[in-house]
């Protein structure tokens, strides 16, 4: 049966800024985290991923946490401080940091990650499995901000 209704596309759910030095660890990260639902932004540097969050919202963070110029932490916290004093609230997106394998086991640093509000933790040779975190983070992002759910106190 001919139907006259047409599904328009609807783009990207999802925005993901990855934000590494490294240009071979950012295209294994976008392989790994770009779907038709999730659309990916790199930045080389800590003040190219500042400029593109100044003009886009994103939903994650993929930051490295020695990247140049300014790090994944200073990033992560200027961003959330600019937030902090816009007209409308928007939520901070969630943020996954990647590590260099000599600090990948420090717990103390893991911990104080975790600390800062940092959602998860991915080594900077990335594995298919960082795909599974990313879902993951989204779904408990989408869960915490679905319409009708009660604010958390």
């Amino acid at each position: 049966m001919p139907s006259n209704i047409i599904q328009l596309p609807t783009g990207p759910r999802w925005r993901v800024l990855i934000a590494h030095r490294r240009s071979e660890v950012r295209h294994v990260l976008r392989t790994l985290i770009e779907t038709e639902s999730i659309a990916v932004v790199e930045a080389a540097d800590g003040e190219a991923a500042l400029a593109a969050l100044e003009y886009t919202r994103f939903d994650l963070l993929v930051l490295e946490l020695d990247l140049p110029v300014k790090d994944g932490v200073a990033v992560m916290q200027l961003h959330r401080v600019l937030l902090a004093h816009e007209r409308s609230r928007v939520d901070a997106p969630a943020v996954i940091v990647t590590l260099a394998p000599e600090v990948r086991g420090n717990a103390t640093l893991i911990d104080h990650l975790r600390t800062l509000g940092v959602a998860g933790v991915v080594d900077d040779s990335p594995r298919p499995d960082v795909a599974r975190l990313v879902e993951d983070v989204l779904r408990v992002r989408a869960e915490r901000n679905a319409p009708g759910k009660p604010a958390a106190a």
